[in-house]
């Protein structure tokens, strides 16, 4: 069996990590701590049975770093682990390509059957959840932001934040007519034709983590 497991936190790594030495003996078990170092993993071609997934791992920007897995890796079964249990953003997750959600307060018996599900090809999720709020999870835009490349979303986080144009390039140390190409690419994937409508997409797929919430 092939995992990887892909968090910042190093303590969560190692239990994680013990949890399915324990159940899979003799698994080959990758530990990756931000997105990028994911995607890289990823590109490599590694035959991976089962994907665990911080819903909050540095650089996913919400949901879009599912959304760009389950477009450039479909095959790879991913399960999200998160200390999130809002309903609705469970159902986001599964309905943009996860195939399982698995809260981190969960037992060892649940994360065993959780795993075994959807290594088995079922999707697995918390019992007992509540239906969604169809508004909520209808018409998310997940293939159209899998499209963006990693500047182009860094370019989308910035707008969404209220940046300018002018302010972006400076932040990113590059020109502003570069910032105007990528605004203007950001809007024909997207297909929109402003930055309201570009912001109100972007925003579907972000999740309050609750670990750092304000006091």
């Amino acid at each position: 069996m092939q995992f990887i497991i892909a968090d910042d936190h190093p303590l969560f790594r190692t239990a994680m990590n013990h949890t399915l030495g324990q159940k899979f003996v003799g698994a080959e078990i990758e530990e990756v701590g931000s997105l990028p170092e994911l995607m890289s993993l990823l590109k490599t071609g590694l035959s991976v049975d089962l994907l665990l997934l911080d819903l909050h791992i540095p650089e996913a920007l919400g949901l879009t770093g599912l959304a760009q897995i389950s477009e450039q890796f479909p095959e790879v079964p991913v399960m999200i682990v998160s200390g999130n249990d809002n309903p609705n953003v469970i159902h986001k997750t599964i309905a943009i390509g996860a195939s399982g959600f698995l809260p981190k307060a969960s037992s060892n018996e649940d994360i065993g059957s959780a795993i075994d599900a959807v290594i088995a090809g079922h999707v697995w999720i918390p019992a007992n959840l509540p239906d969604p709020v169809a508004s909520e999870v209808d018409d998310i835009p997940a293939e159209r932001i899998a499209t963006l490349t990693p500047q182009q979303l860094r370019v989308l986080s910035m707008i969404s934040e209220g940046m300018y144009n002018k302010q972006i390039a400076s932040e990113l140390d590059v020109t502003d007519a570069t910032i105007r190409a990528h605004v203007t690419e950001v809007f024909r994937k997207l297909g929109v034709t402003n930055r309201t409508q570009a912001v109100i997409l972007f925003s579907r797929l972000q999740v309050d983590d609750p670990q750092h919430q304000p006091m």
